[in-house]
């Protein structure tokens, strides 16, 4: 957040919207690339046994040959589209493909720290990339050298200090001369994919607008500067939902039958009133948020952020339809959910953001929520027999829950 601040403010809505359209493009391509391979490893090593110095090994060969690839392919990109990324110095353009190159290595061998719980090294890898940004960037502004091509090249350096980090914590466990186990390679693709899938289509979803946004609006970067700041807003209130996903997803893998259906209904209930109380402060107190984190330039963000607003609560809601769906193993039905809310963000946009703009790219994702959240709902009330009437008016009993959960009641024996 404070790293988006600081390139915000000194970038201003062109300069953040040409670095955030870079930053799009290399995270639809670095999730296309990984595939779910890396996640698929925690499955082999945890369940099914498999050495943990040949799944790095492998791992490593892979993500070596797949972020060689597609860091080629994202400079030729670049470079032969600099209509639509604007003009930016080759080296910058080189270190960030560069560096999307080196994430995927990281994102393929990152997983096997999550499969021996080593919280502490992942989260340490998960830090460094922001800190760099940030660290960069304050080092850069102080010298009056943050621009949006010095911006890409730090971005990039983040990367290959990711890299860095997970091959020195994995560094007794990887050996290029280990002989490739192409079967292994297979299985890991072949699962991976199940486990791609939404992934895939949740980045889509994500980042399509802004890629829509540019092409649509090719005259300026503007909006896609002030459209991208609407939705980082947006996704700082999603925080807690998000967070709180995995919590669900766990508890409900040991729970099924009306435990699990009640459970559920009751965290529709507390993620749609979160969200509505988020949606409203947002509409209230937006351009105030705007100005207080952005400035002055970015505050015609608010005519998409009043948009997403109600974006934010079907997202909520939609957040706990999805953790019920993936603890009974569900997935493809998530995907399908997915598939149908990119394919109306991207329609909706196509047509509305020409004449409306940030506000047309909002309405998409606003679309494309409302979908997810009522076909979600839909289809959980099919497998589990949700009631959506108890799904969204929080109850007595809820808070008299809350507060017990908090401690401010005694516990019930």
């Amino acid at each position: 957040m404070f790293a988006g601040i600081l390139y915000s403010r000194t970038l201003g809505p062109e300069g953040m919207g040409q670095v955030e359209l870079f930053r799009s493009t290399g995270v639809i391509a670095l999730t296309l690339a990984v595939m779910g391979m890396g996640n698929a490893s925690i499955y082999f090593l945890n369940n099914r046994k498999a050495p943990l110095e040949e799944v790095a090994s492998n791992s490593l060969k892979v993500g070596i040959v797949m972020g060689s690839l597609l860091a080629v392919a994202l400079g030729a990109v670049f470079a032969t589209n600099r209509g639509y990324f604007g003009h930016v110095a080759i080296m910058a353009t080189a270190v960030y493909a560069l560096g999307a190159g080196a994430a995927v290595v990281t994102n393929m061998l990152r997983p096997l720290l999550v499969a021996q719980l080593a919280a502490r090294r992942m989260v340490s890898v998960d830090l460094l990339n922001p800190v760099i940004l940030l660290g960069g960037g304050l080092v850069l502004l102080a010298g009056r050298f943050l621009n949006p091509a010095t911006a890409l090249t730090i971005q990039g350096l983040s990367f290959f200090g990711a890299l860095a980090l997970v091959l020195s914590y994995l560094r007794g466990s990887l050996s290029l001369w280990r002989p490739f186990n192409w079967r292994l390679l297979l299985d890991l693709f072949i699962y991976g994919l199940k486990l791609a899938a939404a992934n895939v289509l949740l980045i889509l979803g994500s980042n399509i607008t802004v890629m829509l946004l540019r092409y649509l609006r090719s005259d300026q970067f503007a909006d896609v500067g002030l459209y991208t700041r609407a939705v980082s807003i947006g996704g700082l209130i999603g925080l807690v939902p998000m967070a709180l996903g995995p919590l669900l997803y766990a508890k409900w893998s040991e729970t099924s039958g009306e435990a699990r259906t009640r459970q559920a209904e009751m965290a529709a209930r507390m993620s749609a009133t979160y969200g509505v109380i988020a949606a409203l402060f947002v509409v209230l107190f937006g351009k105030e948020v705007i100005w207080l984190l952005y400035g002055q330039e970015f505050l015609r963000a608010q005519e998409a952020l009043n948009i997403l607003a109600p974006a934010v609560i079907l997202m909520t809601v939609f957040n706990v339809y999805n953790n019920l769906l993936l603890s009974d193993g569900r997935a493809m039905a998530t995907a399908c959910i997915l598939a149908g809310t990119v394919a109306i963000i991207t329609t909706v946009t196509y047509l509305a953001a020409p004449a409306l703009g940030i506000r047309g790219a909002a309405l998409g994702a606003l679309c494309g929520n409302a979908f997810t959240a009522i076909t979600s709902m839909t289809v959980c009330s099919r497998y589990y027999r949700l009631n959506p009437l108890r799904c969204l008016f929080l109850r007595t009993g809820d808070l008299a829950y809350i507060r017990q959960a908090l401690g401010i009641l005694p516990k019930k024996t």
